[in-house]
């Protein structure tokens, strides 16, 4: 009864929608294009804010893992590697932050409520050995799961300024993956 109901609707729609354009000249082809490229527009420039968004949250934990690593750890390797991404990261959300602004894209202050519990979960393991490798094992996963999103907005947005953005931050995402594992394997 439904599909029946939505076919009437669909159909009494693009009836109109003809109606309006043979009775009214005033409407053209290419009005009807600017509409609906305008709500392509409107659908890419949000789905960039929710990227921007949640790699700014993510930027934020990823600071605040590293900070944690480089205070709990006892592996000098594990506090290298913590420390490179604490830079890269803390640059990387400088530059979506600066975009967001130039934007009008509200940011978030911190991590996720997610991100805070995962952060305290870590803080409270009492063996440094264990520390480093859940940890390691933690980032590798974070840094994974950042390398797809970033790709994807990549393929999927038509803003040139993001793209050169992801662009730039891809390849130091991607080494941080390769240390990890390293590090990894020498725990």
């Amino acid at each position: 009864m439904r599909r029946i109901l939505n076919l009437k609707s669909g159909a009494a729609f693009w009836l109109l929608l003809a109606l309006a354009v043979a009775c009214d000249s005033s409407i053209e082809h290419d009005d009807i294009t600017k509409t609906v490229d305008e709500q392509e527009g409107y659908r890419d420039a949000k789905q960039n804010a929710d990227f921007v968004v949640k790699a700014i949250a993510s930027n934020y934990a990823e600071i605040r893992l590293a900070q944690l690593a480089r205070d709990k750890s006892a592996d000098t390797g594990t506090k290298e590697v913590a420390t490179i991404i604490e830079n890269d990261h803390a640059e990387l959300a400088e530059l979506l932050l600066s975009y967001a602004i130039r934007k009008g894209i509200s940011t978030p202050l911190e991590e996720t409520d997610d991100d805070k519990m995962e952060i305290s979960s870590l803080a409270r393991e009492e063996s440094a050995e264990e520390f480093d490798k859940k940890w390691c094992s933690a980032l590798e996963e974070r840094q994974s799961d950042s390398i797809i999103k970033f790709e994807r907005c990549l393929d999927n947005t038509e803003d040139v300024e993001l793209k050169k953005l992801v662009t730039y931050a891809l390849p130091a995402l991607r080494t941080h993956l390769v240390m990890l594992n390293q590090n990894q394997a020498s725990l």
